[in-house]
């Protein structure tokens, strides 16, 4: 296995991933605060779904960034390590949050109380494998969030399958310009053409195809912001290329064209503003809040919606009235919970997941070296 260098840290991506996971959080409750906040407060907490698609552009960037050298130096050889990786990021966490909610279910079951349909035992194996957003189910069930989970787990396939193809994105100046705005106008031409006017309609059948175009755009926004960072004038293109972006996702939706398209040159947009003020001397959100924020970004995004659920079951009588500090009791709850979930399961469980299947890629290879030695 070729050895690379670990690429350096950008802060401000992990403090915008913690204040992203927030906006979704605040988009699920937000119809218990409807009695007590102004409508275009509420209507503004609406659109926190699109931090996912931020998250799916985010995501091809970090990985690339922190994988592409070993996928540029060995290609699809680097893939095995590269998915043990991914597999002790999401699995641990995602089964924890799923077992808890089966148990629910049948505690539900136990007391005599249908659970309903949300949390039909047929379906937990797909959503146990993360498959369920890959056409295996008709609509969002058990814990709603993720999804998006699902659709990230097959881009890590898809990458991990295609790295070595991956690793030759061209990185001219506007070689990824030119490639985010073909994705984006296929996104949206695709969304238009299936009768969707929203990048958040039909989750079910829409999500894994808007997963896997802003997921690659990010992959290509790494290879190429690196390649500008070189370059002695390459600053001018990358703001350039952030402020087309901006206006044009603005221009695409004033003009009411397909909504689809505008989001993940928006995303884009945002990520180039993240990845340029990380560089600064003081970068934005490197503070420890915000960074403390980021690290919990996960488990505050798969496990907020089954605490939701619970908090309105014990301490809610109307779940359309939820009073503001109930609210910020409920924010302070999952903050906690999150904490504790990151520092005692996430982590742990991560570096239990990644030892054991190094040691088995590890038993792999000198097997075959064997092999190859007696052959």
């Amino acid at each position: 296995m070729i050895a690379v260098q670990k690429p350096r840290m950008l802060p401000t991506l992990t403090g915008v991933r913690g204040f992203a996971a927030l906006a979704v959080l605040f988009y699920h409750i937000r119809g218990g605060m409807a009695g007590y906040l102004p409508g275009p407060v509420i209507d503004g907490f609406a659109h926190g779904y699109l931090a996912v698609d931020l998250f799916f552009v985010l995501s091809g960037f970090v990985l690339w960034w922190n994988y592409g050298p070993a996928f540029v130096a060995e290609g699809t050889r680097a893939a095995p390590r590269f998915l043990v990786r991914r597999i002790a990021r999401i699995f641990p966490l995602h089964l924890a949050i799923l077992a808890a909610m089966a148990l629910f279910a049948l505690a539900l079951l136990a007391s005599g109380r249908d659970p309903g349909p949300h949390y039909g035992f047929a379906a937990l194996p797909a959503h146990a494998l993360l498959v369920q957003n890959w056409g295996f189910t008709a609509d969002l069930r058990w814990n709603d969030p993720a999804w998006s989970i699902s659709t990230e787990w097959a881009a890590y396939l898809l990458l991990a399958a295609t790295g070595g193809w991956a690793a030759r994105l061209p990185a001219g100046r506007w070689s990824f310009p030119l490639f985010a705005l073909l994705l984006a106008a296929a996104l949206g031409g695709w969304f238009a053409a299936t009768g969707r006017a929203g990048i958040g309609d039909d989750i079910a059948a829409t999500g894994l195809v808007r997963c896997l175009a802003e997921f690659f755009i990010g992959v290509a926004l790494c290879q190429w912001w690196a390649a500008q960072r070189a370059r002695a004038d390459g600053s001018r293109a990358i703001n350039a290329t952030a402020a087309i972006f901006a206006l044009l996702a603005a221009l695409i939706l004033f003009a009411g064209l397909p909504q689809p398209a505008a989001i993940p040159l928006a995303m884009a947009a945002v990520v180039i503003a993240a990845l340029q003020a990380s560089l600064a001397p003081r970068p934005l959100l490197s503070g420890r809040l915000a960074q403390w924020l980021g690290d919990l970004s996960y488990a505050v995004y798969l496990s907020h919606f089954f605490l939701w659920i619970l908090f309105k079951l014990v301490l809610v009588d109307d779940p359309a009235m939820v009073a503001p500090a109930k609210v910020a009791a409920f924010v302070a709850l999952t903050l906690a919970v999150s904490h504790l979930l990151h520092r005692w399961l996430e982590v742990p469980a991560r570096r239990i997941v990644q030892r054991g299947g190094d040691a088995l890629l590890s038993r792999l290879a000198a097997g075959q070296q064997a092999q190859t030695r007696q052959g």
